[in-house]
Order: C-alpha cells, then sequence, then structure tokens
C-alpha cells in the first residue's frame, strides 16, 4: 500500500471535507425538522468553503503526482482522493439543492418530512463511516458503504412512493417542491456510491468498482488466490469505458502477468466468448484461453482469459524491431493463409463497405465537420460532395462481391495482434466481432490502423507504410490464387471506408486530413471507371502509402 505519510496532507484535505458535507446534511436534516427559510442562506455561505477544500485537494494532488511513474499504486490512490474529493462536493452542492428546491413553495412543509430527515441522517452516519476507514481499510469501508446504498435507494423509492400518495392534497408548487427535494436527496445518494468508488479504487486501482468488484473476487477465486495477494492493473483505456486490466502476484511486483480481465456488456462479452471458440476450433493456439465468466444481472459482465506474451504489432512497428517486425509480417501471412483457406466457404459476400461508411459519417462530421461538408465548392466550382460520392460507388458496390467468405476477426486493428517471439506464433485478441465475412475487410482495417498511428519520425512511419505494402501484396497474392477478380476494387472500398471513419478517432487535422484526402481519392477513382476499366482497376497503392 502507497506511503500514508506521503498522503497526510492529503487525506487532511479530505477529512475536513468530510466535516464539512457532514454539517451540510446536517443543515438539510434542521431545514426538514422545522421546514425554517433560514436555513437556506446559512448553507449558500458555506459553499465558498468547500470550494476552498476541494481546491486544496487538488492542489495537493498535483504535487504528488509530479515525477511519479503513470501506473504506480501511489498515482492510483492519489487520482482516487481527488475522485473522492470531487463526489463530496457534489454532495455538498445536492444538500443545497435540496433546500433550495424545498423552499420553492413559500411556507410550505414537506410531507414526508420525517422521512426525509431520517435518510439524511443515514447519510450522515455513512459519511462518518468513510471518516474511519479513509487510511486504514478503504476497500472494507467501501464495500460496507456499498450495502448501506441499496438500502438508501430503497428509503428513497418508498419516499417518493409516500409523497405521491398524498399528491391530491397539495398544490402543483407543493408538489413540484417536494418532488424536486426528493431527486437531490436521490443524487446525494449518488454522489456517496462515487464514494464507495473511490475508497475500492484507492486500495484496487483504477479499474476496480463497486459494481465489478465481485467479478474481482471470482477472477481471484479462478487463479486460486486471495484478492488481497493480487495487484489488478489497467492494460488499456478503451472508447467504451470498459475495463481491461492485467491481474499479477504483488510478491512478483507485477512483472508476471497471470491473466488479463476484461469486462463489457454482457452481449459483448457473450460475442467475445464465441469468437473465440470459432478461432479455437481452427486453431487452438491462436486465441487466448477463456479462465473464466462473470454473469451480472446489472450492465457489466466479466471474463478472465489467458495472458498471451509477446509484443502487438503495433509494439513493432513504433519500435526499433525491423527483423522480429519482419518475422512477425511473414507469420502473420502463413496464419492468415491457412485459416481463410480451412473456413473458406463458396457463399457470396457483399461487405457494402459504403453502407458501413454512411452510417459513421456522422460521427467523423462532429469532429471534423470541414472534411464531411454538404456542399463542396473549388474556386466557385461545385464538386460532388463526400455524402454524394459514397452514394455513387454503393450503387456499383453490388458488382463487386467477394464469390467466398472466410472467418475474419472483425476489428483486425494493430493492437489486437500480438505476436511471440519465443514461439515465433501470432495469437489474436479482442474477438468480439469474428464472423464468416469478406477477408478484404481485415485487410483494410489492418492497413489503415498501420496508417493512422500517430508518428511523425521518419524511419518509423517509412517502416509502418513498408508493411502497409506488403499486407496489400499478400493480399494480392490470395485473392490471385483464389481467383477474386474483384479483390482490387473492393480493398480500395475497404480503405476509402477506413480511411474516413478512422478520422473520427484522430484530432490531429494534418493526419486526419490526409486520411480524408485518401478516402476521397479513393472515392472518385471508383465513381470515375468505365465497367471495361473497372476490369482492370489496380489499387494506386503508391499513391497511398507513402510519406
Amino acid at each position: 500500500m502507497p506511503s500514508l505519510t506521503n498522503l497526510s496532507s492529503l487525506h487532511e484535505h479530505v477529512y475536513f471535507l468530510l466535516n464539512e458535507v457532514e454539517t451540510h446534511c446536517q443543515l438539510v436534516v434542521q431545514f426538514y425538522s422545522a421546514c425554517s427559510p433560514d436555513i437556506l442562506p446559512r448553507i449558500r455561505g458555506r459553499r465558498g468553503y468547500v470550494q476552498t477544500l476541494r481546491e486544496k485537494v487538488d492542489t495537493e494532488a498535483l504535487g504528488l503526482l509530479q515525477r511519479r511513474k503513470a501506473k504506480s499504486r501511489f498515482v492510483s490512490r492519489v487520482n482516487a482522493l481527488r475522485v473522492l474529493a470531487n463526489a463530496l462536493e457534489g454532495m455538498a452542492a445536492a444538500c443545497l439543492e435540496c433546500v433550495e428546491e424545498a423552499t420553492l413553495a413559500e411556507g410550505y412543509q414537506h410531507p414526508s418530512a420525517d422521512q426525509n430527515s431520517k435518510l439524511m441522517k443515514k447519510l450522515k452516519r455513512a459519511l462518518n463511516l468513510v471518516k474511519v476507514g479513509l487510511t486504514d481499510e478503504p476497500r472494507r469501508t467501501g464495500i460496507k458503504l456499498g450495502k448501506r446504498l441499496s438500502k438508501m435507494l430503497a428509503n428513497y423509492e418508498q419516499l417518493q412512493v409516500d409523497t405521491l400518495a398524498v399528491k391530491l392534497t397539495l398544490t402543483d408548487a407543493e408538489l413540484k417542491a417536494a418532488l424536486l427535494s426528493n431527486a437531490c436527496i436521490k443524487r446525494l445518494i449518488e454522489q456517496l456510491n462515487q464514494v464507495a468508488d473511490a475508497l475500492i479504487k484507492s486500495d484496487l486501482g483504477q479499474v476496480a468498482s463497486l459494481q465489478n468488484y465481485s467479478h474481482l473476487l471470482n477472477s481471484a477465486a479462478s487463479l486460486n488466490y486471495d484478492l488481497d495477494d493480487l495487484k489488478v492493473r489497467r492494460l488499456a483505456l478503451t472508447r467504451s469505458g470498459s475495463a481491461i486490466a492485467a491481474i499479477s502476484h504483488k510478491k512478483a511486483d507485477g512483472q508476471q502477468v497471470l491473466a488479463v480481465y476484461k469486462e463489457g456488456e454482457p452481449h459483448k462479452i457473450e460475442e467475445e466468448i464465441e469468437g473465440v471458440k470459432h478461432w479455437q476450433q481452427i486453431n487452438p493456439k491462436l486465441a487466448p484461453n477463456v479462465l473464466s465468466q462473470a454473469v451480472s444481472k446489472g450492465e457489466q459482465s466479466s471474463l478472465l482469459i489467458e495472458h498471451i506474451p509477446g509484443k502487438t504489432l503495433e509494439t513493432l512497428l513504433l519500435g526499433n524491431h525491423q527483423d522480429t517486425l519482419f518475422e512477425a509480417l511473414k507469420r502473420l501471412f502463413k496464419t492468415l493463409n491457412g485459416t481463410w483457406k480451412t473456413t473458406l466457404t463458396t457463399e457470396v459476400c457483399n461487405p457494402q463497405f459504403m453502407q458501413q461508411l454512411a452510417k459513421r459519417i456522422p460521427d467523423c462530421r462532429k469532429v471534423h465537420s470541414e472534411f464531411f461538408k454538404h456542399q463542396t465548392h473549388i474556386c466557385q466550382h461545385s464538386v460532388a460532395s463526400f455524402d454524394e460520392l459514397v452514394a455513387k460507388v454503393a450503387e456499383r458496390e453490388a458488382q463487386w462481391c467477394a464469390p467466398f467468405c472466410v472467418l475474419t476477426h472483425g476489428d483486425f486493428n494493430v493492437d489486437n495482434l500480438i505476436y511471440d517471439e519465443v514461439e515465433k506464433r501470432i495469437h489474436f485478441i479482442d474477438l468480439h466481432r469474428a464472423a464468416y465475412f469478406d477477408y478484404v475487410q481485415d485487410l483494410s482495417v489492418l492497413m489503415v490502423s498501420i496508417y493512422r498511428l500517430p508518428v511523425v519520425d521518419g524511419a518509423t512511419r517509412q517502416r509502418m507504410m513498408s508493411a502497409a505494402k506488403d499486407i496489400y501484396h499478400f493480399g494480392r497474392r490470395f485473392a490471385k490464387r483464389q481467383q477474386d477478380t474483384h479483390f482490387e476494387l473492393r480493398l480500395a472500398a475497404g480503405l476509402a471506408r477506413s480511411f474516413a471513419t478512422s478520422t473520427r478517432f484522430v484530432f490531429d487535422k494534418k493526419l486526419a486530413s490526409r486520411m480524408h484526402l485518401r478516402s476521397r481519392y479513393l472515392l472518385e477513382k471508383l465513381v470515375s471507371l468505365s465497367p471495361q476499366q473497372a476490369e482492370k482497376f489496380t489499387l494506386p497503392l503508391k499513391d497511398l502509402y507513402f510519406e
């Protein structure tokens, strides 16, 4: 556990903030007991002190985080205490709103004032529990708090029922005041949930929360360890917000990863497991084994999967690993060639790249509106808009179907491919989108995921461009052997789709602009083709992958 000596000043500010929020809760109790509007100016007058204490926490935390390793336990604990302080500030604001909303109707007494007071007293006692366990047993305190929260929410629901039961005896203004004041109490409970989360995170790290704590316990049990003996370290920050963490033993200083913990929406976890099963039927060593699965009644489920040793393709591209990169690509091509041949079916496939692109244009437009204008002019000359080009290519796509389907990864990015240099083996991870589809989709996604890496170093980008070209040539050879005559056309459409849709993940205007222009260039090329030209079309690779 991080040194408490280093955190003493931070704990002091948080402790005083807890005291102040307790005072706010007591004032709300007094208000419900006496229904005196005199409480309102008193509680308003304390806002400045709350803000001062929260700013002291921020200032102290920033000082502590200087020159610290980003993924250390000390940093996790400091960040958790900052989250806790923000939640406490939110509780203070909700206390003020309780009184403000209840005084909307002049001279009004809340119909459930006694129940409101009792619930506020429970919140006050919960804060006292936090004070006791803040330094010594934060995780245990967070779990205790979680158990109390469910009871408090049940009390709140009953409070609403009782308030609505007497609505006919109230004026509209009185009913509005009562319901809004009740809603503020619910916000207090929700903020207290954030406090419980922060306490658990301060002990186990940023991945842990009140919601997934039972899943982590199950994961530890699956590995035949106690959770106290394990270290949970975040591996990746996902766009969905779901946790992906490495679980390792504390005695090994977190160096030897025992397994990978992954959580997400239940249907995505099920899809991941099905994807793993599909690939393991083809090659048992290609995808990681699923060690355990935890099904939740709520919005999250989780699974524990085998940790795959090695480096991602992204790491090999960005590092000084030229020989290893060459070996990895060679192994990748051999693996894909074998799995595609094994899983090939004669079912014709229309990937509908333009339909995929059209669905994502609104999201791209939010980030780079200037690239996806509805009307485009060059020197007062109107040219086809991006949407119009997509629609025109979509009309032609049905003529370029793949003559077969294969088992595809579905999210074939550089960070989902791992090369084990010792075993000379490629592994696939993050398989929730695995499906029988057009292999060109995987190739185009991989080629663009290489291009969009935010690297400015000339030698590194040259290595990246070379790798993308190698992928193209591999795909072209496979297509020729399988007599896929429309490979080049579909790859152009697939690249246009991926270049454009990837701009929504890239804030750098220069890189996003280069990707957008490549997408538009390919779309214009495809639109301009006559039937005879389409038969002889070759992807303009040199125009796309140069730096």
